[in-house]
């Protein structure tokens, strides 16, 4: 288990979690990700939300950079999207994380 994987940082609550393989790209899977964790369909993202994964990288570059090569090390991709956070990692995991805590008990 990598870093990636374990617990989300600064108390971040896990909001959805899809995986990704040769079949369905990870950025078909953020899609998904991000439609379940706001509760939308992932064709009805950009007109309710008002933003689509695209504003924020190139999908293609996006499974680019997490696809398994020749590499050595691991490779992990954050991208804030509003307050949330989309990760993904190397190991076919994408996650949303919502909003940070704001308690001070977060900071522990």
């Amino acid at each position: 288990m990598t870093d990636s994987d374990r617990d989300p940082p600064n108390g971040r609550p896990i909001l959805a979690e899809r995986t990704y393989d040769e079949t369905t790209p990870a950025s078909i899977a953020a899609v998904y990700a991000i439609a379940t964790a706001l509760d939308t369909d992932p064709i009805e993202c950009s007109t309710e939300l008002g933003f689509t994964l695209y504003d924020h990288v190139d999908p293609e570059a996006l499974d680019a950079l997490v696809t398994h090569n020749q590499r050595e090390g691991t490779v992990t991709i954050e991208l804030s999207l509003e307050e949330y956070l989309l990760r993904v990692t190397d190991t076919g995991r994408v996650r949303v994380l919502g909003a940070a805590d704001p308690s001070p008990e977060s900071d522990r």
